[in-house]
């Protein structure tokens, strides 16, 4: 025995062994090498990966010289060899899109003839976790019991295990019947009610955060399906949504939701149809719809509107179903209701659109059906084809309608109405509606024009609700002084010279009919500070001859800025020293005429912009009149464009004409004209009251 061998202990060894006989010697060499050690080992110890990720570990020994060493890779005690998983390098091993399955223990041997060095490290994968390996599933006619073990978590806790099925009427159709959520034990049981004559398909599958367990990602071709067969049995169940509503007076239609083919329980599923009069003397009728995927029957040759008993029930090969079916209530069909409601009239009219009607109440054995209600129809005097409606119920006797338009001649009638009829018109009646307030003004405008001037536009409200009179302006300033006027119907402009330098001003406008006056429209604006207004711009048309239109453009052609309140023209012909000066407009007129020119003659024009004592004068724009050759071309073009557009105007008249006399041809005998305008045309214009005559329209010459 050689203890603590060293390499002085190299050489040859002799045993003599002797006897009697003799003596034998035995020869042996003894060699002895460095131990092998590592250089570089596996790092880190506990190695964690994603999904997916690619990373690498190297390993490198050093033998004695003497030795050849080779490494060998193992996971889990298992030789690692060439993969797209893992590359196997003379000094490392690589991974590649490493899934959760390749979590182990790593192990790098380094082996030469003499001994064997390991280096050791851990692999944690995070991934979806593995599958859950089932060890039992039990089957009977109702109910199924599935074992199961814990699964590996692959480095991220389940969080929960899903019991999953599908049946043969619905292949690969997994459908959620179980979830597991405390995942803190080993062993798993869970029973599942089964429903005869299917063919069930089981899993159970693992979730933790980064998914659900996949058996093709653990590396299995194949998944660990259970499946279950269940016998044919009666049908436990019957359709449900069962109704009975006829479409047609004389016919009952019941109508069903057919059964899911997993509740059949066994083939050749029909219903079973059992129908009779909710009336002591009459007995019960049935019979059998055999298409399983039937919905609705229809029974004919049934009284009108009567109450019914209904039932469906489920029956297949094996027999009617063990539960009894559920009696329902339907109803033939319905027919037109008898009469509309008596003594339709108007009970008040409350305001220009709005009117009372009332009505006596109708006895439902006159309805034909199911009584929801009425019906109020009502169109203008002048089209009877357009027609409004409004629905009310059967509880009530009369019904306020807000949406007459004023100073509108209207006919209604009423109706009684069950769920699919209504009954024949009640008599009309006749209605004008009053004038009434009228509504805002429309598209008000308001322009600062000057340090004085403010410049109002607008039009008429859209909603004029009878014969506009006027418009009210009121302007009020920052110290809440308040000035305000009044124009006639047909001005719907004003312009305010009178205001404050550099001061806020609050505008409103309003406009008023008989029937008073309607809500207001503000704008807020500011005049400006005392300064000559900005130079004018203008332009100059030819007209005839001798004439020129100046158009004055006080915003500009976009942007208004202070542009005076008034403008007018200096001209002067080439020729002469003698200035003339035009008429002086004010906003929102913006042409000037200038009459009486010279025919082709060369003028000078200047545009003055005024406001106030204030004005500002334009450059000198050069212009010429027209001579006679020019004009006259001028002319003749005209006169052809003109010849084109009434031979255009003339076909269509024609084609007018024809829809006219069509349209009257049809129309000869409505003779529904609206009874207080016969009268007005029997009576004539008759001579307007004094108090009229005080109104503003009179004083300045502009009624009509």
């Amino acid at each position: 025995m050689i203890y603590d061998v060293n390499s002085a202990d190299e050489g040859l060894y002799y045993c003599n062994v002797s006897n009697k006989y003799g003596i034998n010697r035995a020869t042996n060499r003894l060699q002895v090498f460095k131990p092998t050690y590592f250089v570089r080992i596996p790092t880190p110890k506990r190695l964690i990966l994603e999904a997916g990720e690619t990373a690498e570990v190297f390993c490198e020994a050093v033998a004695d010289p003497r030795l050849p060493i080779k490494y060998q890779w193992t996971i889990n005690g298992k030789v690692l060899t060439e993969s797209k998983y893992y590359e196997i390098l003379p000094d490392r091993l690589r991974f590649r899109s490493v899934r959760g399955r390749h979590s182990g223990i790593i192990d790098c041997a380094a082996i030469t003839d003499v001994d064997v060095k390991l280096a050791s490290m851990q692999l944690i994968v995070k991934d979806v976790p593995a599958h859950p390996v089932v060890e039992a599933a039990h089957c009977s006619e109702r109910k199924a019991t599935i074992k199961w073990v814990a699964a590996s978590d692959h480095g991220d806790s389940i969080k929960k295990y899903i019991v999953e099925m599908f049946t043969d009427f619905k292949k690969n159709e997994w459908e959620v019947i179980n979830e597991e959520v405390n995942v803190n034990k080993e062993n798993f049981e869970v029973d599942i009610t089964l429903t005869p004559w299917v063919n069930y398909t089981f899993r159970v599958v693992a979730v933790n955060s980064h998914g659900r367990s996949d058996m093709k990602i653990d590396g299995q071709s194949k998944e660990d399906w259970l499946t279950c067969q269940t016998r044919p049995s009666f049908p436990y169940t019957n359709p449900t949504g069962v109704k009975g509503e006829g479409t047609e007076p004389d016919n009952l239609v019941i109508s069903w939701k057919p059964l899911d083919r997993y509740y059949w329980n066994a083939p050749n599923m029909q219903y079973l149809v059992r129908y009779k009069l909710d009336e002591p003397i009459h007995g019960w009728t049935e019979f059998l719809v055999e298409d399983s995927l039937a919905n609705f029957t229809i029974i004919r040759d049934q009284p009108t509107f009567r109450k019914y008993l209904i039932q469906v029930q489920s029956v297949n090969s094996v027999g009617p179903s063990i539960v009894e079916p559920e009696i329902h209530h339907g109803w033939s069909g319905e027919d037109v209701p008898d009469e509309a409601p008596r003594d339709f009239r108007i009970d008040t009219q409350i305001n220009f659109t709005t009117i009372n009607f009332t009505w006596n109440p109708v006895h439902e054995n006159i309805v034909n059906g199911h009584f929801v209600g009425y019906e109020i129809e009502y169109w203008k005097t002048e089209n009877t084809v357009r027609k409004y409606s409004i629905k009310i119920p059967a509880n009530s006797t009369y019904k306020i309608i807000n949406s007459f338009h004023a100073v509108t001649n209207y006919s209604a009638h009423i109706r009684t109405r069950n769920k699919r009829l209504r009954s024949a018109p009640s008599l009309p009646v006749s209605f004008a509606m009053p004038e009434g307030p009228p509504g805002k003004v429309h598209n008000l405008r308001v322009y600062s024009v000057g340090s004085t001037a403010i410049l109002l536009q607008w039009d008429a409200p859209l909603q004029p609700n009878g014969r506009i009179r006027g418009y009210f302006i009121s302007f009020q300033n920052d110290k809440n002084e308040t000035e305000e006027t009044y124009v006639i119907h047909r001005q719907k402009y004003y312009l305010h010279e009178k205001s404050e330098p550099d001061t806020g001003y609050k505008v409103t406008v309003w406009a008023e009919t008989r029937a008073g006056e309607g809500p207001t429209t503000l704008r807020p604006v500011r005049t400006w500070p005392p300064r000559i207004p900005d130079a004018p711009t203008f332009r100059v048309k030819n007209i005839s001859l001798d004439s020129f239109v100046v158009e004055w453009l006080p915003n500009n052609h976009s942007v208004w800025k202070m542009p005076g309140a008034a403008f007018f023209v200096n001209y002067t012909a080439e020729s002469s020293n003698t200035w003339h000066q035009s008429e002086i407009i004010y906003l929102p007129n913006t042409e000037i005429l200038l009459r009486n020119l010279k025919e082709d003659q060369k003028y000078f024009i200047q545009g003055i912009a005024k406001d106030g004592p204030r004005q500002c004068e334009s450059v000198f724009l050069p212009i010429k009149t027209l001579n006679r050759d020019y004009a006259n071309r001028l002319k003749e073009d005209s006169l052809r464009s003109a010849a084109w557009f009434i031979a255009v105007l003339g076909v269509l008249g024609i084609g007018l004409f024809t829809i006219c006399l069509t349209f009257c041809c049809g129309n000869k005998n409505r003779q529904d004209k609206f009874a207080v305008r016969r009268k007005e045309i029997e009576i004539g214009h008759q001579q307007d009251n004094e108090e009229e005559k005080q109104f503003l329209e009179y004083q300045y010459g502009f009624k009509n």
